[in-house]
């Protein structure tokens, strides 16, 4: 018979609590009970768990494989257009998915355009072993050259493995043709270079996510429009002495990044050029440095943000409109700057 374990009373074996002072008395466990408790602690794993651990392993074995870039990658290629007499003209159009853009005119002797592809980096291992698609077609009639190019990566790529490639375009243009540009790239950058004596017929340069920049040097003849376009990074204008053979129209925007435009012009500008810098987010950078027979009327739009001349030297007006004290004069830049959020900073400048 058991005893309390409290007072120490003889209980029947039936008794929940102690008849002399309650206290719950515990029955010891029988053997059978034992027995089912200590096979209870010792049970396998269930089929279904089992199922589940190989699956996760595996999972995690595939994914690794998958996404985790191991094999180096480095690509080059080329294409060109060989040199012919009578050729003076070049349209050029290039559009990448994803890509580096890098332009340049420069004296290529043996070649009117070269094209230079660059892929450098780290593939997982279902990539396939063609990384990119590039079309490459051209044209001659008459005195002009037509080049069409579409560069293909991503699509290739990308749903198939995980990718950590640089890919770079460089488009080399004999400098002695004249051009009309038409690039674009969905995500990277646009870089175009010129050198005196180079002609843009028209130029529109556009990217998705990434920058865009273009530099016209002194001598540079522009007798087209020109656009410079990002939905999502930075733009930049440096002007720098270029001739206007004709009224010109340019367009400098962004809808998410900023504006950076940069003209200097201390010879004769011919023609009057209207350029609209604009920005939906982000701020707009308005530097003119002028000389001589050149004015310049700027007009300034703000919703929300300020508006801050850092330097005005021959320019007189309020912020929202600034002209240099010779305007209207024999050429002009009418410059309209807007931004719907971010700030626009000016700094004019007019000697005679």
């Amino acid at each position: 018979m058991p005893f309390c374990s409290k007072c120490g009373a003889q209980v029947d074996e039936d008794v929940a609590f102690c008849p002399t002072c309650g206290t719950p008395i515990r029955q010891p466990a029988t053997k059978m009970e034992r027995s089912r408790l200590e096979r209870g602690a010792r049970r396998p794993l269930s089929t279904l768990a089992i199922v589940l651990i190989v699956l996760l392993v595996s999972t995690s074995i595939i994914v690794a494989i998958t996404f985790i870039p191991f094999r180096g990658v480095d690509v080059t290629a080329s294409r060109s257009v060989s040199y012919q007499t009578d050729v003076d003209t070049i349209n050029l159009e290039f559009t990448a998915d994803v890509a580096r853009i890098n332009v340049a005119f420069e004296d290529l002797e043996d070649n009117l355009v070269t094209l230079q592809l660059s892929i450098q980096g780290n593939v997982g291992a279902f990539a396939p072993s063609s990384l990119y698609d590039l079309s490459f077609e051209k044209t001659v009639v008459d005195n002009l050259l037509t080049v069409t190019s579409e560069l293909d990566v991503a699509d290739l790529v990308w749903p198939l493995s995980f990718t950590n490639l640089n890919v770079t375009c460089n488009l080399r243009i004999d400098y002695t043709l004249n051009a009309s540009l038409n690039i674009k790239t969905s995500v990277g950058g646009i870089v175009v270079d010129t050198r005196s004596g180079t002609v843009l017929a028209a130029t529109s340069l556009e990217t998705t996510t990434g920058g865009v920049e273009a530099t016209l040097a002194v001598g540079v003849i522009l007798s087209g429009d020109i656009s410079l376009t990002s939905t999502t990074g930075g733009v930049k204008l440096h002007w720098n002495n270029a001739i206007a053979t004709k009224d010109l129209q340019v367009n400098v925007t962004t809808t998410t990044g900023g504006v950076d435009v940069d003209i200097e012009q201390d010879a004769r500008l011919q023609h009057d050029v209207t350029l609209n810098a604009a920005a939906i987010t982000g701020g707009v950078d308005f530097t003119i440095d002028l000389q001589g027979a050149v004015g310049a009327n700027i007009e300034s739009a703000v919703t929300t943000g300020g508006i801050t001349i850092d330097r005005q030297i021959g320019f007189s007006g309020t912020n929202t409109q600034l002209q240099s004290d010779n305007y209207p004069a024999d050429s002009n830049f009418e410059a309209q700057l807007q931004t719907t959020t971010g700030g626009i900073n000016i700094d004019a400048k007019h000697t005679s």
